[in-house]
């Protein structure tokens, strides 16, 4: 089964109208940890490379 997200793009969000709607840098302060771990593969691989040369 595939997922084309295109099909879904324009409906509209159907939140509850007395739910907390959370702003976009608190949702991003949650994920913040993850930005630390962002180009860590390509590091080790430098490290991995460097060993074998």
């Amino acid at each position: 089964m595939t997922y084309n997200a295109e099909t879904i793009i324009d409906y509209d969000y159907a939140a509850h109208k007395d739910q907390y709607r959370m702003q976009l840098n608190e949702r991003a302060s949650i994920f913040l940890p993850f930005a630390a771990l962002a180009g860590f593969e390509e590091e080790i691989n430098k490290v991995l490379n460097a060993k074998k040369d």
